[in-house]
């Protein structure tokens, strides 16, 4: 990563201690996320101290030995903590990830991650996991370990964390496969997710099963709206069709019981849709099948 074209983290100068990590690693990556000291919304909090510096584990109290060098806030939401250490200090330590896994889940932070650094070495666990969700080398870190720490810790993660859950657009491949013309048939497709675009215009997302999982995006128009919820469930009708009349004008399935399948007939639409999170070519229903 260019900011920190400058460090050799392999050969880290034998005085380099946990104030360098600090200020050389910790706080450059903190701003390059997104994050400020004075910005409330994406604040960074240094050396947060706690009125009950207590853990409650099983039936005990244990006290908590550390007091983290960063607590990150999302529109005044914990979400992580860092805990630097030296080069000389390992981050995968018992002893170290505990002191920071008890700050972190203190009833006044409730954090979802922690992070350890030490010069050499990162690594970001989740409260509820035991092994690190992410570990690695900054010496030998990849473009795919910087990724994972943006999907893990930008703000977006905390407000938006749908959007780094992407599959590979199903329109997209089709059009890759050159197949524009082709009038295609689902059934039994299961669905996910159902909007309104607009006064006329709806769509529905679903999983479509190739040499990978494809996410597809299939509009239609609201001639069609009754057609579609003649194959919605008798107990999940009204449920649909009050969540699509009315703000955010979107129906999401939380669980399998509230998904549901579909059979109907789409093509290829004409034109890509472009955002700052995507880029996708939604498929066009023709007709809902009996």
């Amino acid at each position: 990563m260019s900011i920190f074209e400058n460090i050799d983290f392999n050969n880290l100068p034998e005085d380099y201690n946990e104030i360098c990590v600090r200020e050389e690693i910790i706080a450059p990556l903190l701003k390059l996320l997104g994050y400020s000291s004075s910005d409330k919304s994406k604040c960074i909090v240094r050396e947060p101290h706690l009125k009950q510096p207590f853990t409650q584990m099983g039936t005990k109290n244990f006290k908590i030995s550390i007091i983290p060098d960063y607590l990150i806030k999302v529109n005044g939401k914990n979400f992580f903590i860092i805990e630097a250490k030296s080069p000389r200090e390992s981050i995968l330590s018992r002893k170290y990830i505990q002191q920071a896994y008890s700050y972190a889940i203190n009833m006044e932070v409730k954090a979802k991650y922690f992070v350890l650094c030490n010069g050499k070495e990162m690594s970001i666990y989740d409260v509820n996991n035991e092994e690190p969700v992410l570990y690695f080398k900054l010496g030998e870190a990849s473009k795919e370990n910087w990724e994972k720490v943006y999907e893990l810790l930008s703000p977006e993660a905390f407000t938006n964390p749908h959007i780094f859950n992407y599959k590979k657009d199903y329109g997209i491949w089709c059009a890759k496969q050159g197949m524009f013309q082709n009038l295609q048939y689902f059934y039994n497709c299961y669905i996910s997710d159902v909007g309104r675009l607009g006064d006329d215009k709806f769509t529905f997302l679903a999983t479509i099963k190739k040499e990978e999982e494809l996410l597809a995006s299939f509009d239609f128009d609201i001639s069609l709206f009754e057609d579609f919820m003649n194959q919605v469930p008798n107990h999940l009708k009204d449920k649909v069709r009050n969540s699509v009349r009315n703000s955010p004008f979107k129906y999401e399935a939380n669980n399998e019981e509230e998904s549901f399948s579909l059979n109907f007939s789409a093509y290829l639409s004409k034109e890509t849709i472009k955002n700052e999170n995507e880029i996708y070519l939604p498929l066009i229903v023709k007709e809902f099948l009996k």
